[in-house]
């Protein structure tokens, strides 16, 4: 053993060395190539930056031709000729704008270039065919900040890629609407990238999506091809420029030296290993017969079954240790004893000595004998006794050969096992819950206890009842598809999966059951199921009632909402009214005075229309918002709700002289919710929002500012919606109770607005919570703060109501 232990070490040096020497040529290998990637990553980033900065530039420089049109067409009245022929000069020179149009205020269309061109109907608004999202975001950023606004991606019919450019026109503050310009993707690839960085570099567009818009060459990226990309701002929001640079030629010497050392690595650690395995091998012939001549002691001495040797006779002539260890006499006490042993006891003599004479006869049981037996120490342990022939080489029996075996935990544990499942029944037959077990090849009822039994019978019928099949019989069709389902599959398979929990309502009983249901290995290794139905027809009362309650709160919360709002809508309503009045009487004069035409009644008609649709929708939204009506989840347009429920609540906000703010981005997804009851929780905030900073004195030296922000955006796979003001915000104190009912920081507050708000966000699978604005450490105002999932529960509950 010793011997190979230092062969052993000896051998480990020279591996040792060679090991470090590979460490180490790695490491230097892997530090050159490392260096060289930096520095392509360096050459690529300088390269990448270089063409944001050309292609930036061109788009500033189109930007501000674009603004000086926008300044001339504003300060002095120009025709469409005039616009035409300055337009194409534009496209002219910048060959990637391939059109240009200016909407007025109302996004209606004035004049465009080339008239033809198909983004004409594209780049407008109406009633019956508003404008894109994409654009309309454009539009209306362009309209508020009164600053040029790039739109997020458009595509035509053939999959092409465009930007549009919104630019305003103001005449002094005045907004007369933008003057638009589509930029071709492809375009800019083409005429405003360096022509001697597309020859060195593959320049690629790409999307937030990492869609490949435009490339200058149609070579596929290869995986080891190294890559750098940079925003372009603007638009920045939606486009990104990317350079792959292409693989350069290997290192012919770098790569020998690299296989050569390798191989001669390989060819050294292979003859080390071939003389440790010539080793090893004669130290094993070695270590065997050591073993060998150990064997047969280390066994009698390490088993743990107890051996005895009998001759003809019957008197002891072999013990082995655990023999002796089992019934605590030495091994000199029990040789050669005849019947009786001294570790039999005193009150079984007569029973053990029938059955030695059985033994000595050839009648022993071949299961044995199962025995007591007395240790040295007068304590008693259960035994199992096995006897067979003892033979020897030449095949005559020289005695019996006894092994021994205790067996007092093995009966402890049956005997507790038996009491255990006497409780264990007790307990099943005790509950307030049926509790059966299914054979699932057969329709066989393996178990039912007393409460199944009360209800069914022993009829298996009612297991399959439970499981929502009604009344079916043991040959029935829906019972042989399920042994054909789980025909050939592996038990371990089914009673791995967890229990599956349904609602069962029984005709036949007028009751409703909460049902569990598992796949189980029964005793015999046959598949089977396990059923246990509770009786929960009265918490299906008690939750009906409390859903009932809670709808009747909400819709009382609605019509509160609108009796606090009443004065501002009548308000809101004479507004449209007035104006249809006036444009009437107007029409009426016109009329009368003998000086109607088309033309002039045609204006005055259009803009009674407008105010006659305002007015409407405002019925509408108020209609839809008292509405009662049980809750229904449906897919919502994230758009048409924020857009319902600030156009109600700016009515309250616009007579506090607060202004509500919206920050929706382009593309977000449908939502399935109830959009009234979401509708219902946006307005709620909204409106206290506008309340908290009506009459609010900021402290000194912060600025006052009049807005409620309303921001949505998409986090992985919610939708979060923001509610943000500048009031006075809440006090740390209070903050955890501001959603308890009947707790409200108002004084004419009733403590119910925020609790229905957090329940109806709660019965959405949401979250609701508040947390104050600071500034440098000063508090300014609060958020309201809602997180809805999009993939939504909808199997559960009633779909939103409460």
């Amino acid at each position: 053993m010793q011997g190979f232990a230092e062969s052993h070490y000896y051998l480990l040096v020279p591996l040792v060395s060679i090991v470090i020497f590979l460490v180490v040529m790695s490491l230097i290998l892997w530090s050159l190539n490392r260096r060289e990637t930096e520095q392509q990553q360096d050459t690529l980033y300088r390269n990448v930056a270089w063409a944001q900065q050309q292609i930036r530039l061109n788009m500033l420089a189109i930007q501000d031709q674009v603004s000086s049109l926008a300044r001339d067409t504003a300060a002095k009245p120009q025709d469409v000729a005039h616009f035409q022929n300055t337009a194409s000069e534009l496209m002219q020179n910048h060959a990637d704008i391939v059109f240009m149009n200016w909407l007025d205020a109302s996004q209606r269309p004035r004049w465009a270039a080339p008239a033809d061109s198909p983004f004409a109907s594209r780049l407008q608004g109406s009633a019956q065919h508003p404008m894109e999202d994409e654009l309309l975001v454009a539009f209306r950023a362009a309209r508020d900040s009164r600053r040029s606004a790039y739109s997020t991606l458009i595509y035509d019919a053939s999959g092409a890629s465009y930007i549009v450019v919104q630019v305003p026109v103001l005449r002094e503050r005045e907004f007369l609407g933008t003057i638009s310009a589509v930029y071709s993707v492809e375009g800019l690839l083409i005429h405003e990238l360096p022509q001697e960085l597309g020859d060195k570099f593959k320049v690629s567009f790409i999307d937030t999506h990492n869609n490949e818009l435009a490339t200058t060459s149609t070579r596929p990226p290869l995986p080891r091809d190294v890559s750098y990309e940079l925003l372009l701002d603007p638009p920045g929001h939606s486009l990104a420029v990317r350079i792959y640079s292409y693989p350069a030629v290997g290192n012919f010497v770098n790569n020998t030296l690299v296989w050569l050392i390798a191989g001669l690595s390989c060819f050294v650690l292979w003859s080390l290993w071939s003389l440790w395995r010539h080793t090893r091998q004669r130290f094993e012939a070695q270590q065997a017969l050591f073993n060998e001549t150990s064997f047969r002691r280390a066994m009698e001495n390490s088993i743990v079954i107890g051996m005895r040797v009998l001759d003809l006779q019957g008197h002891i002539t072999y013990v082995n240790p655990a023999f002796c260890r089992m019934t605590g006499w030495d091994e000199p006490d029990l040789m050669n004893r005849a019947p009786p042993y001294p570790y039999w006891p005193k009150d079984d003599i007569h029973e053990m000595q029938r059955r030695i004479d059985m033994t000595l006869r050839g009648k022993a049981p071949s299961h044995g004998f199962e025995i007591r037996v007395q240790r040295k120490d007068g304590t008693i342990f259960y035994a199992r006794m096995f006897v067979s022939p003892l033979v020897d080489a030449h095949g005559r029996q020289t005695g019996w050969m006894s092994s021994l075996t205790d067996i007092s935990e093995p009966k402890r544990a049956r005997e507790e096992l038996a009491a255990a499942h006497e409780r264990f029944t007790t307990v099943l037959e005790s509950l307030d819950a049926s509790v059966s077990v299914l054979a699932v090849d057969k329709a066989e009822l393996l178990f039912a206890n007393r409460y199944y039994r009360q209800l069914f019978g022993t009829r298996p019928e009612g297991h399959l009842e439970l499981s929502g099949g009604g009344e079916l019989s043991p040959t029935s069709l829906d019972h042989i598809d399920m042994v054909d389902a789980f025909a050939g599959l592996p038990a371990a398979s089914l009673t791995d999966t967890a229990a599956e929990t349904q609602e069962i309502y029984l005709p036949t009983h007028q009751k409703w059951f909460e049902v569990r249901r598992q796949y189980i290995q029964w005793v015999d290794g046959h598949l089977a199921q396990l059923q246990v139905a509770t009786d929960i027809t009265a918490r299906r009362h008690a939750e009906e009632l409390a859903r009932q309650e809670e709808e009747r709160l909400q819709f009382t919360g609605r019509l509160t909402t609108m009796g606090e709002m009443a004065s501002s809508l009548a308000h809101e309503l004479n507004q449209p009214l007035a104006a249809i009045n006036n444009y009437c009487m107007g029409t009426a004069a016109l009329v009368r005075a003998g000086r109607t035409s088309p033309e002039t009644l045609l204006p005055a008609l259009e803009k009674t229309s407008q105010q006659a649709v305002r007015a409407g929708m405002i019925i509408k939204r108020i209609r839809a918002f008292v509405k009662r009506s049980e809750p229904k989840r449906q897919p919502s347009s994230i758009y048409e709700i924020v857009a319902d429920a600030v156009g109600l609540a700016e009515i309250e906000a616009r007579k506090r002289r607060i202004r509500i703010v919206t920050e929706l981005p382009a593309g977000l997804p449908q939502i399935n919710v109830d959009p009234v009851l979401i509708e219902q929780v946006l307005m709620n905030l909204l409106k206290n929002a506008a309340e908290a900073m009506h009459g609010y004195t900021p402290p000194p030296g912060q600025r006052r500012d009049p807005t409620v922000r309303l921001h949505v955006e998409r986090r992985d796979k919610s939708i979060e919606f923001q509610v943000s003001d500048h009031g006075p915000g809440v006090d740390e104190a209070t903050i955890e109770r501001l959603f308890e009912p009947f707790f409200s920081t108002k004084s004419d507050g009733m403590g119910m607005g925020l609790n229905i708000c957090r329940s109806i966000i709660e019965s959405h699978h949401g979250r609701l919570w508040v947390e104050n604005n600071e500034i440098d450490g000063v508090r300014n105002g609060c958020t309201f703060c809602i997180l809805l999932p999009l993939e939504s529960d909808t199997t559960s509950g009633s779909g939103g109501g409460l």
